[in-house]
């Protein structure tokens, strides 16, 4: 099991076309190499439960490090995120376990970030807010 940390020089939130919501924190602007995305559908169709995707989904620094579901605590902070991944998805993130990302932001974007998160993590119970 691996704890890791990374400071996301970028944090972007947005609703491409009205269908889903995404949340990236990233190292660099252009070519990240440390990446986490956490997106969500704002509908599902039958197909999506009967499969288990009506959730959000996480990516981390590539599609072979994804999965649906699978963040059993995100707990935001003023100036970080630290992140406890399920026992059952930390195979899926590479091993690992914690993730603490470090950032800076305006309040007004640490108010869109948490408005957005609140949205992805919607009936999971896996958001904490601190500082609120």
């Amino acid at each position: 099991m691996a704890a890791l940390k990374f400071e996301a020089k970028i944090v972007t939130t947005a609703n491409p076309d009205g269908e889903f919501l995404v949340v990236g924190f990233a190292d660099q602007e252009a070519g990240a190499e440390v990446y986490l995305v956490l997106q969500r559908g704002l509908d599902f169709d039958e197909q999506d439960v009967a499969h288990g995707m009506d959730t959000y989904h996480v990516e981390w620094c590539g599609q072979e490090h994804s999965r649906y579901g699978g963040i059993s605590k995100f707990s935001l902070q003023s100036n970080h995120a630290d992140i406890r991944f399920a026992p059952d998805a930390v195979q899926a993130f590479g091993g690992m376990d914690a993730l603490t990302i470090f950032f800076q932001l305006t309040a007004s974007k640490h108010l869109e970030l948490r408005q957005t998160l609140e949205h992805i993590f919607e009936g999971t119970g896996c958001l904490v807010v601190a500082d609120a």
